[in-house]
């Protein structure tokens, strides 16, 4: 039987079908050692063996085609094309067992090739391993390779597919930098631009490194660091009052000093009193007149009984905060103690937690009830005003005296403390 006789029967199915395979599997081949960059002599070798099989599906196929057009051969067939078909069908069923085992043994060189040396394939399923992301793109921004983890990346932030570069950089860029983190902030990232000259053409790199851990480390040291700061205030504080604290146990030690001088001049007055004639009258009275001074001046300048407003005034201006009150001040208790009291944590708080310099006191009396309003400047509140410590002990103090304590962070703190007159 030849091959014109078999393409007229049922076998011309399976025949096109098996010579239509080979020619895409040959295709598909010489695609692949084009992109992989091969040796020319393989390449011209994959694109003969292609042609071959385009010709052995290409006759049959026209041969039956010329007997469509021409059923009662009204016309003489071309002379390649008589030839092939008057071959026989063994020869074109050897011709295709051949064809099939010489793919064969391309298709296992082209994998002993991409084993040894790199592909396309390998450098693509290499970048896909990494754990960070890359891509690159041209200049306005088209995607022409990313890898697994910046695809994850654009879903995880955008929604969608990374296409264009641009689009995927412009919520967030700075400069060449960028730090963001996921909207479930499960992880943090860093981006980094870079620019790429390749065969005269311009390529934009754009690479995220995943920085989870040390975000987190950054995170612990920047809470540490307010810590520290809040100590180090404190001990400034500390270092400022502690001159007046010396001064005071020096001058506590020069009183006791005198005191005991006094003491002795008493002594001295007793023994002269019972014997005139064995001392000194005029150094005694000397000593005497010397003692009354000091007592008299101790007595006029005693300040055991400090004002707890000047106190408060003191602290704040020892810590860098100038303090002008407007208004006429109390001079009773409990007023003047809550003001001293409010003055005091303002201004503490006004260095520690807004890193504020001013401190402003308006004092509003009426009839019915005297009005504190103390204002601060320094960074505004980024959090709710939480009432911890010193503002908590304020408001039980004003509450024990039937006043009322309000606090405001916009634009600047205000707290504002109204207390109600007695009788």
């Amino acid at each position: 039987m030849t091959i014109h006789e078999a393409l007229c029967t049922s076998a011309r199915q399976p025949l096109l079908t098996v010579c239509l395979l080979l020619m895409i599997l040959q295709m598909a081949l010489v695609f692949a050692s084009f992109r992989n960059e091969g040796s020319g002599k393989i390449k011209i070798l994959y694109v003969l063996h292609f042609a071959f099989d385009f010709a052995l599906f290409y006759l049959p196929l026209l041969d039956i085609c010329w007997d469509i057009n021409y059923p009662s051969g009204a016309k003489v067939r071309p002379a390649v094309l008589q030839a092939f078909g008057s071959l026989p069908l063994a020869i074109m069923i050897l011709i295709e067992i051949l064809l099939c085992i010489a793919l064969i043994a391309e298709l296992w060189g082209l994998i002993r090739y991409s084993q040894s040396h790199p592909t396309f394939e390998s450098v693509k399923e290499t970048m896909d391993l990494l754990p960070a992301g890359i891509a690159f793109a041209k200049t306005d921004g088209t995607v022409v390779f990313s890898n697994l983890a910046m695809n994850d990346l654009s879903h995880a932030l955008t929604g969608k597919e990374l296409i264009n570069l641009n689009a995927f950089q412009s919520g967030w860029e700075e400069e060449n930098k960028a730090q963001i983190t996921l909207p479930d902030a499960s992880s943090t990232w860093q981006l980094t631009n870079y620019t790429l000259n390749v065969d005269s053409e311009k390529y934009v790199q754009l690479t995220a490194t995943n920085i989870t851990e040390q975000a987190a480390i950054t995170m612990q040291l920047e809470e540490k660091n307010a810590k520290l700061r809040d100590i180090h205030m404190r001990l400034d504080i500390y270092n400022k009052q502690a001159d007046k604290i010396i001064i005071a146990q020096e001058l506590l030690s020069a009183r006791m000093a005198v005191h005991n001088e006094v003491g002795n001049v008493l002594l001295e007055c007793r023994h002269y009193l019972r014997d005139p004639e064995s001392f000194n009258e005029g150094k005694l009275l000397q000593a005497l007149k010397n003692t009354n001074t000091y007592l008299l001046r101790e007595f006029e300048e005693d300040d055991t009984a400090r004002d707890s407003l000047t106190d408060a005034l003191e602290m704040a201006e020892a810590i860098g905060v100038d303090v002008a009150i407007t208004g006429m001040i109390p001079g009773e208790d409990p007023f003047r103690m809550i003001l001293a009291a409010a003055v005091s944590e303002c201004a503490s708080n006004t260095v520690k937690h807004a890193n504020g310099d001013q401190l402003l006191v308006n004092i509003q009396n009426n009839d019915a009830e005297i009005i504190f309003i103390l204002l601060s400047n320094g960074e505004t509140p980024k959090l709710p005003i939480l009432e911890t410590g010193g503002l908590k002990s304020l408001r039980r103090i004003v509450e024990k005296e039937n006043g009322n304590m309000q606090t405001s962070a916009s634009p600047d703190f205000t707290l504002t403390i109204r207390l109600p007159k007695m009788g």
